[in-house]
């Protein structure tokens, strides 16, 4: 059967250009949907088609080619961009007899904005004009210093069907060139249309992109973040089990209504559906504002302007803030953030248009460049570093990682470029040549991870030198004295994990150098001899801990014999040496053993020691799974 490429193509240009008529030439399928559309005999909303083309280049291969139909009225270019937010390929409808127009610049200047690099001219209504020629050479000087200059023109006349198969063919060539739409296993599907055919329930479509979404599987509906069951799909009106990026398709989510009117829970025109996970809808958008060097009669945008932030199939109320600028002329470009009056869902690289709150003009387009930004990032300093990096050089996988870093220093590795266009191949090439340290679950900015390390390491190395009796330092203390230098409190675990391969030895809640012994300073030695002598004395029948420690120098020495396990304490009125513990386990051990389960009687007797120090003794062997109490008789533990 041969390869299938799929593409999408958008029609652009003016009202009254014949853009309709000439996707029904083209296709067969009037695109003229609506009752209205037909009574007034224009385009209002988008419409679509389909066609099949053969590769100019290799004869099994078919180029498949969802085909969206636009309004050209001034009125409806909300509706026009919510159309080419995913395209390919833009075909301008421009009247031979009208030539170049108002509108034919501003979706010139939608679609540049948007990155759309490739297009075709269909010079329409050829046989209203005498000199085709300069009617074609009046358009090609329209499109100069465009990123179309240079772009294909070829005259049609769609009602008598002249020029339509060279049309075809200029399609297919500029396709040819034009790289297929990638699977970056990041499936988003930009709604564009939604309605209820009865008894099928929710139907929306959209232009897929950046992967496939299965038929039965669970989707989600952003930036709501509701769940639903994907159960049928369709394609250029054919059943499909699944779909792929570069196609139109209709997706059948019974499960959920329409959002209209009062009705705030459903889908509407202008969500995505997706199956992307630990992404996140946001307010904010920072952005790398650009406006063409090409009149659009608009004056400049100023700080805090109301604008209507059109990306993907949608638009929100918004406000520009600027991290710089007071205003942006044409011809150039700023840093700013783009403030939502609704929660918006978005990629860093997507691009984006900005038309102006009457809807009279576009203003301006550009790239995203953090979807999500951090609470109370505006104009920071590390933002503005992350967003400079950003908007530097072309989007790539190092670029964003490298940026990430700098900002955030410590980066969730299953979240890493997860709310970007970029897949998780181009995600881990990309990291191979970036300077980090893997710990864990944690990406770290390697050289500030050397720092934070080091600073942790010399906080215990302090300790041990002016604490030198101390085992180790408490965790909580070094969690609390290491929170302000670490951006996220989970990385305290990852900071701990490091240590203890780089020569640190954790203990329970405590941590210490490897090569730290504890001992006490010289002033408190001699009450240590003291203790350990008072210990000694009656290794089984000790004096009370009240009677051995009086003093604070006492107390002290004998708390850090008990914290370097030097000595045992049983309960509050029982201690002994760790040498004498030893002997009474073995000695507990070997006369079980011999004797069978014993009583607390046979073994005091057997120790030579009293209730005081046995019954403690005995449930702290119980405690460590040494020995096992059954009924008045204590036996060893299998």
């Amino acid at each position: 059967m041969g390869d299938h490429l799929n593409y999408i193509i958008a029609t652009a240009g003016h009202i009254d250009h014949g853009k309709s008529t000439l996707i029904e030439a083209l296709t067969g399928t009037d695109p003229d949907r609506l009752p209205e559309e037909k009574a007034r005999g224009m385009t209002i909303d988008l419409g679509f088609a389909h066609l099949e083309l053969p590769c100019p280049d290799c004869p099994d291969t078919t180029f498949t080619l969802g085909i969206i139909d636009v309004p050209g009225h001034a009125d409806f270019v909300k509706n026009m961009v919510a159309g080419v937010g995913s395209i390919d390929v833009a075909m301008f409808v421009v009247a031979a007899d009208d030539g170049w127009m108002p509108q034919s610049e501003e979706h010139l200047q939608i679609l540049s904005y948007l990155g759309v690099k490739n297009a075709v001219v269909a010079l329409t209504k050829s046989d209203a004009v005498d000199d085709i020629d300069f009617s074609a050479a009046s358009v090609a000087e329209a499109l100069e210093g465009s990123r179309f200059e240079g772009a294909p023109i070829i005259p049609v006349c769609a009602i008598m069907g002249e020029g339509l198969e060279q049309l075809r063919t200029a399609l297919a060539a500029v396709i040819n060139e034009t790289p297929a739409p990638l699977d970056t296993g990041k499936p988003r599907l930009a709604v564009d249309r939604v309605f209820s055919p009865q008894g099928v329930g929710t139907v929306v479509t959209g232009t897929m992109t950046g992967g496939c979404l299965e038929k039965g599987q669970k989707v989600t509906i952003q930036p709501q973040g509701i769940t639903a069951k994907l159960r049928g799909i369709q394609s250029h009106r054919h059943d499909a089990d699944h779909t792929l990026p570069g196609i139109r398709a209709a997706l059948n989510l019974p499960d959920v209504g329409i959002r209209k009117g009062k009705i705030r829970d459903g889908v509407r025109r202008g969500d995505v559906i997706t199956d992307i996970n630990n992404t996140t809808n946001s307010r904010r958008i920072h952005v790398l504002l650009e406006r063409s060097g090409r009149p659009s009669g608009a004056g400049p945008i100023q700080h805090a302007q109301r604008v209507r932030f059109h990306h993907g199939s949608g638009n929100i109320a918004a406000r520009i803030l600027f991290f710089e600028n007071r205003e942006l002329n044409d011809g150039q470009q700023a840093i700013a953030e783009i403030r939502l009056d609704a929660p918006g869902f978005a990629f860093a690289g997507d691009r984006f248009v900005l038309r102006d709150w009457s809807k009279r003009f576009t203003l301006a387009g550009g790239t995203i460049l953090d979807p999500s930004p951090p609470q109370r990032s505006y104009r920071t300093k590390a933002q503005k570093k992350f967003l400079n990096a950003r908007a530097s050089a072309p989007p790539s996988a190092k670029l964003y990682i490298e940026s990430l870093l700098l900002r955030d220093l410590a980066i969730p590795a299953e979240e890493l470029l997860i709310q970007s266009g970029f897949s998780p191949a181009e995600t881990q090439k990309a990291l191979a040549d970036c300077r980090h340290i893997v710990l864990g679950d944690w990406l770290l900015d390697a050289d500030w991870w050397t720092d934070v390390s080091g600073i942790a390491a010399a906080r215990i190395e302090t300790i041990h030198e002016k604490h030198p009796e101390l085992p180790g330092l408490d965790l909580n203390t070094l969690r609390s004295f290491m929170k302000k230098r670490l951006p996220d409190a989970r990385l305290f675990d990852a900071l701990i994990n490091g240590l203890t391969e780089a020569g640190f030895v954790r203990a329970g809640n405590l941590i210490r150098s490897a090569r730290h012994i504890p001992q006490l300073p010289s002033h408190l030695r001699a009450s240590e001899e003291r203790i350990c002598a008072a210990l000694n004395a009656n290794p089984l029948e000790p004096p009370n801990p009240k009677e051995l420690a009086k003093t604070d120098n006492e107390i002290t020495a004998l708390q850090f014999l008990i914290e370097t396990g030097k000595a045992i304490q049983l309960d509050e009125k029982a201690i002994l040496l760790d040498r004498h513990y030893q002997s009474a386990l073995n000695s507990i051990r070997a006369h079980i053993a011999k004797n069978g389960p014993s009583t607390a009687a046979d073994l005091r007797q057997a120790l030579g020691t009293t209730r005081r120090i046995l019954i403690p003794l005995l449930e702290r062997l119980d405690r460590e799974g040494i020995t096992i109490r059954q009924g008045d008789l204590r036996a060893l533990k299998q």
